[in-house]
């Protein structure tokens, strides 16, 4: 039987439709069925404090790892949205980029509930910073 689930192609071609992925730079670093990996480059413009990446920033990287996890186990035909996410920091986000290891907690048809794991990475070293967990609305494409 054929795979019916996305690909990594189709996953990095459903998110880089987004504009705030676009502006951000984020990427698809790996992706395996209900497991994404995304990188998110450091940029002084989305910066705060100064040469930090605020909550904001570890929060977007987080549920888009968490919320692409989930589109990954979705069929092809169908998306994903965000209905809801929230960030716990766990330490200090200064350095070269955040590396996101998003994972699916409950792959359901019309709601799915994943995590992701958010690292600072510099001099490719992780160190965990934050953790998110998101919520989706699971949708047939018209």
């Amino acid at each position: 039987m054929a795979e019916t689930h996305l690909d990594r192609k189709e996953i990095e071609s459903f998110i880089s439709t987004l504009a705030f992925v676009r502006e951000y730079a984020i990427r698809v670093a790996s992706a395996a069925p209900g497991e994404v990996v995304i990188e998110l480059p450091f940029d002084d413009r989305f910066s705060g404090p100064p040469g930090q990446f605020p909550a904001s920033m570890v929060g977007t990287a987080g549920d888009v790892a968490a919320v692409s996890s989930c589109l990954s186990l979705l069929p092809r035909g169908w998306a994903t949205a965000t209905l809801d996410f929230t960030i716990k920091m766990t330490g200090v986000a200064k350095g070269e980029k955040l590396r996101a290891r998003g994972r699916v907690l409950q792959a359901g048809r019309t709601n799915s509930v994943g995590a992701a794991d958010v690292y600072i990475v510099s001099a490719e070293q992780e160190t965990l910073c934050g953790t998110v967990l998101a919520t989706t609305r699971n949708f047939l494409i018209k």
